[in-house]
C-alpha cells in the first residue's frame, strides 16, 4: 500500500513539475506570440472555424442527376462547425472543438467537374496506369446555388440580390489530387480527393452578430466517393462526398 501511494505521489509531482515548466515556458514566449489588434483590425470581427461536411449529387424522379437552371450539378450538403485548435508555436492544426454550429447548402458543379470524377473512376477501372492517367485541367471553377451557415448562435447568409458578390469556387486539379484510391477502401479504393477554395460576402440575420455583413471564405480538401459511378449510364450514377474546410468569416458593422 505504501508502495503504491510512493508511486502516484511521485507520479503526481512529475505532472505537476511537468504542467509547471510548460505553462511557464509559455507564458515567457507569451509576448513573442501574443500582439494586441490595432488599426483597422480592431473594427473588424474574424472568426476561425472549421467545418466537417456530407453530401451527394440530387437526383430526378426517373433516378438521373438532376440539373439547375444553369446546367450544372446539384449536390446537396449539410454539416457541422468546430473551432480549431492550433499549436502556439507554429499555427499548426492540432485539433477541433465542437461541434458548435452547422451548415447547410447546395453546391452547384460543372459537368466537367463530375466528367473528371468518371473519367479518373475509368482510369482506376482499367488498372490506373499512370502514363494513361486522365488529363486534368489546372482549375475547374464551381459556385453555391444556396448555404446557410449557423455559427455559435449567428446564421448567416450570402447577400441577396448580389449575383456578383456570391462564391466564386475553385477547385485546384492543376494541383493533383490530394489522394486517388486510397482513404475509403485502400490501396485498391475508389476515392478521389481535391483541393478547392473560394469567398463570398455573407450577411448575419440572427444572433449575437444580427445586422453585420463580411466575407466567408474556405480552403479546402473534398473526397469524392467513385464507387457510386455508372460508366454505363453516366446519368443514373451516384456520387457522394465527404469534405473538410478551414474556413475565416471577417465581418463589420455596415456604414452603407
Amino acid at each position: 500500500m505504501i508502495k503504491k501511494v510512493r508511486k502516484s505521489f511521485i507520479a503526481g509531482v512529475v505532472l505537476a513539475a511537468g504542467l509547471a515548466f510548460s505553462v511557464s515556458g509559455y507564458a515567457d514566449m507569451k509576448h513573442k506570440i501574443i500582439q494586441p489588434l490595432s488599426g483597422v483590425d480592431t473594427m473588424l470581427t474574424t472568426i476561425v472555424s472549421k467545418s466537417k461536411i456530407a453530401g451527394t449529387l440530387e437526383k430526378d424522379a426517373y433516378g438521373n442527376l438532376a440539373l439547375d437552371a444553369n446546367g450544372n450539378f446539384k449536390f446537396n450538403f449539410s454539416g457541422d462547425i468546430y473551432y480549431p485548435v492550433t499549436n502556439p508555436l507554429n499555427g499548426e492544426l492540432v485539433a477541433t472543438s465542437g461541434p458548435l454550429g452547422t451548415v447547410a447548402g447546395q453546391v452547384a458543379f460543372p459537368q466537367s467537374f463530375a466528367g473528371l470524377a468518371f473519367s479518373v473512376y475509368g482510369w482506376l477501372m482499367n488498372g490506373a496506369d499512370p502514363s494513361q492517367m486522365p488529363a486534368i485541367p489546372d482549375v475547374i471553377r464551381w459556385s453555391m446555388n444556396e448555404i446557410t451557415i449557423v455559427d455559435a448562435g449567428t446564421t448567416y447568409v450570402p447577400i441577396p440580390n448580389k449575383p456578383e458578390m456570391a462564391l466564386e469556387g475553385r477547385a485546384f486539379t492543376g494541383l493533383g489530387p490530394v489522394e486517388i484510391g486510397q482513404l475509403l477502401n485502400g490501396s485498391n479504393g475508389l476515392s478521389m480527393s481535391v483541393r478547392m477554395g473560394g469567398c463570398f460576402a455573407v450577411q448575419g440575420v440572427s444572433g449575437p452578430h444580427a445586422g453585420k455583413i463580411g466575407t466567408y471564405c474556405l480552403n479546402s480538401t473534398f473526397t469524392f466517393d467513385l464507387s457510386g459511378i455508372n460508366l454505363a449510364n453516366p446519368m443514373q450514377s451516384t456520387l457522394n462526398g465527404t469534405g473538410t474546410s478551414n474556413c475565416f468569416t471577417v465581418l463589420h458593422n455596415p456604414i452603407m
